[in-house]
């Protein structure tokens, strides 16, 4: 139901979400953590940025973060600004055309539970909830670098 674009940002975010706070990763580090295409990742990054959900900093000590505590970003969050409203699951059989209760297809009434299990997933869920529940953590394998650390040396 997801997209590829969307399904690599929560990929992402859920890494980061694994990180303590005040450390940062670097791109090249995610990527491969994640398995995402480092360029696309890049693009997936900055509208992250933008959107107020990492900190992303170059040069010595740089790297990506959370800008927001992972118990705070819901999944619809994220997925929202990828897909949009306009893509969440419509009606199964009519395709486009959105059915209702006044003109529902064949499917309307199961398709619907569906439909509305997957939103309320969405809107329920943070990435704390996906990152920290899992019965086999991520084994930190890249390097990860304690943002304050790099500050205070380079003001040595």
């Amino acid at each position: 139901m997801l997209s590829a674009t969307s399904e690599y940002a929560l990929r992402a975010l859920t890494r980061l979400a694994q990180l303590s706070r005040g450390d940062v990763i670097l791109g090249r580090d995610l990527a491969r953590s994640t398995s995402v295409p480092p360029q696309y990742l890049a693009k997936i990054m900055l509208a992250l940025r933008n959107a107020g959900l990492v900190l992303a900093t170059r040069g010595t000590g740089g790297g990506y973060m959370l800008l927001r505590p992972a118990d705070a970003v819901h999944l619809i969050d994220v997925v929202s600004l990828f897909e949009g409203p306009s893509t969440w699951p419509h009606c199964l059989i009519r395709g486009d055309r959105r059915c209702n209760s006044d003109k529902p297809c064949a499917a309307h009434a199961h398709w619907g539970k569906v439909r509305d299990g997957y939103l309320e997933f969405l809107e329920r869920t943070t990435l704390h909830d996906i990152s920290h529940d899992t019965a086999h953590p991520t084994q930190l394998t890249h390097p990860v670098r304690r943002k304050r650390a790099a500050k205070s040396a380079t003001n040595a």
